[in-house]
């Protein structure tokens, strides 16, 4: 469900703000409503979407009013899980933490791209720029079982061997539960641009593999704590020979992994059920409904 269009920041790199517009919210009746039609026609799952959703209700309401969203949604019958994706790191309040934490049919899942860790490639990225230590400590300390997906740009013009290490540093002491990283390419009508220092491709792809080959190591480590004990997982489908496939609350659809599982009853799609994991890779997991 998209809770809003547009967006009021200008990031170096991004043209989302001159295409869309201005940040514009819709009413919480209206999602409300949507979100209950989606439920009545059997929707287990709904995911709220906005180039920012934590900006959601500034405009309209003088104030962030995500998380009251969130309390009239975990009030319809019949849904089981709300999803937020595209949070702003500076946007993320302690009502919001405390929101996603108390409200049960809330997953306990923040997607929070944030982009780089260095200031001054932050600063040129026109991004907010503070301790995203403190942050990511603050959300775990909040949330409990919660897992942090992010997203990195990696060979943002000017960014030196030393600003990515400090980068390297932060997503090794970090440990995401899920992270992305894109090579910075060039738009045109962005202020990164025209930049100086633009990166060489070869080290962009360099700086990539070696985020990501980190990252893969992090995620296996998270995978493997899983096995042996019981998560919640939604079906999604089945494979050609008959085994089912789902998702865990801390992954987001058609991004994130995926639980491969059997079971002695029959299941559908939008079902919410309990697996035991019984094994794991870098990015899935496998086992079976109980």
């Amino acid at each position: 469900i998209k809770i809003a269009d547009g967006c009021n920041y200008h990031c170096g790199y991004c043209i989302i703000p001159q295409l869309r517009g201005e940040y514009h919210s819709r009413t919480i009746e209206n999602i409300v409503e949507e979100a209950k039609a989606l439920v009545e026609k059997g929707v287990t799952e709904i995911v709220l979407i906005a180039q920012d959703t934590t900006s959601y209700g500034i405009d309209l309401y003088g104030k962030q009013e995500l998380p009251r969203l969130l309390k009239e949604l975990n009030k319809i019958e019949g849904l089981g899980w709300i999803r937020i994706m595209y949070a702003y790191p500076s946007q993320m309040s302690d009502e919001l933490m405390d929101a996603i934490a108390s409200l049960d049919k809330v997953v306990k899942y923040i997607d929070l791209p944030l982009q780089h860790y260095n200031v001054e490639i932050l600063k040129a990225m026109r991004r907010p720029a503070f301790d995203y230590d403190e942050l990511i400590k603050k959300i775990r300390t909040k949330i409990p079982n919660v897992a942090i997906r992010t997203a990195f740009i990696v060979g943002y013009p000017g960014e030196t061997d030393e600003q990515f290490n400090e980068l390297y540093e932060f997503v090794k002491r970090s440990k995401f539960d899920k992270m992305g990283v894109f090579e910075y390419s060039r738009e045109k009508n962005t202020t990164s641009y025209s930049m100086l220092n633009q990166v060489p491709k070869k080290v962009k792809k360099e700086r990539y593999k070696k985020l990501m080959s980190l990252q893969q190591k992090i995620s296996a480590e998270i995978n493997q704590s899983k096995v042996g004990k019981t998560i919640e997982a939604i079906v999604e489908g089945f494979t050609d020979d008959g085994v089912i496939i789902m998702r865990s609350q801390h992954d987001a659809p058609e991004i994130d992994g995926l639980v491969y599982a059997k079971a002695d009853k029959p299941v559908v799609p939008g079902d919410i059920e309990n697996v035991l994991i019984e094994r794991a890779d870098e990015y899935d997991l496998f086992g079976k409904i109980v």
